[in-house]
């Protein structure tokens, strides 16, 4: 795979889950901060409130239980595509089915999951989404400064708005790492931002990757890989996306709060890109994030590496717990002191 061409990918498109009770995870989507934006007789098409057509697939699942199919990323052009098709197990280029009139070649990874590629999709255009929104409600933030104060009488409540898919990652086995680390940055312009190495045995047992475009600044990392605690087979950790700023994430996080949504971890401030988090579990036991204000990275910024520890996961925030390390909701707000050496952000 080296000795070929990479597949040019310029951003993180959407992802797509399986869901045991479609209207359920439904409902929290909308509590979350998303936008229905079309649905046919087993998926919905989840859009943020930027240009995005979409950037969350939900699907009914055949069985009682979830799972997580992979990720779009959206190429630069037909010939990408053509690259992706190429691949060994690759499908065809074909029609996407969500909105936007994009072509479609999804490839399945050493793991399982799929890793797919849009080009040719439309983008949403309009006063909702140029605009930056504080509140859903289509409305531009009204900030009273000290000595000016156009905001009287009222302040709205309600979810954080998303803008965006920001990134997501899974944790594997330790003797697929490697494998799997190799194969998407062989296959993706995929190049790594930052590790975390273990102290005892000098191997990596995480890393954030960006998109590399160059000197064009891009998100400080849209896909991560981690070693899965205990030998656990491959899962998807989280996935994440970006809110306008840390108010409009703290309105959102007390909005799923009084819900009654659990909360997995924060708000809080991270290392490694420096985002401010929020993680919740969804209705369906998965781990989504709010994050603002995380780093921009490009080709002169320097790959680091840290030794795993506490201070490598979070800058303040309350402790780490148990759920974040496992993946389980039943785990939420147990303490994961023990486990402090299992590191994904």
């Amino acid at each position: 795979m080296a000795s070929q061409p990479k597949i040019k990918v310029l951003r993180l498109a959407s992802v797509h889950y399986q869901h045991p009770n479609l209207e359920s995870a439904t409902k929290f989507l909308l509590d979350f901060g998303m936008i229905e934006r079309q649905r046919d007789e087993s998926r919905i098409y989840f859009s943020g409130y930027g240009q995005d057509q979409y950037i969350y697939v939900a699907e009914q699942s055949l069985t009682s239980r979830r799972a997580f199919i992979g990720a779009t990323w959206e190429v630069e052009s037909r010939k990408d595509l053509e690259t992706a098709a190429a691949q060994p197990n690759a499908t065809p280029i074909e029609e996407d089915h969500g909105p936007g009139g994009a072509k479609r070649v999804s490839i399945q990874d050493p793991n399982g999951f799929l890793v797919s590629f849009i080009h040719g999709q439309s983008r949403l255009m309009g006063s909702a989404t140029m605009e930056t929104n504080r509140i859903v409600g289509d409305e531009k933030p009204i900030v009273n400064l000290v000595d000016e104060k156009p905001r009287r009488g009222h302040f709205r409540s309600g979810p954080s708005p998303v803008h965006k898919l920001g990134h997501y990652g899974y944790m594997v086995p330790h003797d697929k790492y490697e494998t799997t680390f190799n194969w998407y940055t062989s296959l993706i312009n995929l190049v790594p931002t930052d590790a975390v190495f273990n102290p005892e045995t000098g191997k990596d047992v995480t890393c954030f990757m960006h998109i590399d475009l160059g000197p064009i600044y891009t998100d400080h990392h849209s896909f991560f890989l981690g070693v899965s605690p205990n030998g656990k087979p491959a899962f998807v950790h989280h996935s994440s996306y970006e809110v306008n700023d840390t108010d409009t994430q703290a309105l959102g996080h007390k909005w799923l709060y009084e819900k009654g949504y659990t909360n997995c971890w924060g708000i809080g401030r991270h290392v490694l890109g420096s985002q401010v988090f929020d993680y919740w579990f969804d209705t369906t036991g998965n781990i989504v994030e709010h994050y603002a204000d995380g780093d921009l990275v490009n080709q002169d910024t320097a790959f680091t590496r840290s030794p795993e520890g506490p201070d490598s996961l979070y800058i303040w925030g309350p402790p780490l717990p148990l759920g974040f390390v496992t993946g389980k909701a039943e785990d939420a707000g147990k303490d994961a002191a023990a486990a402090l050496g299992l590191l994904v952000s």
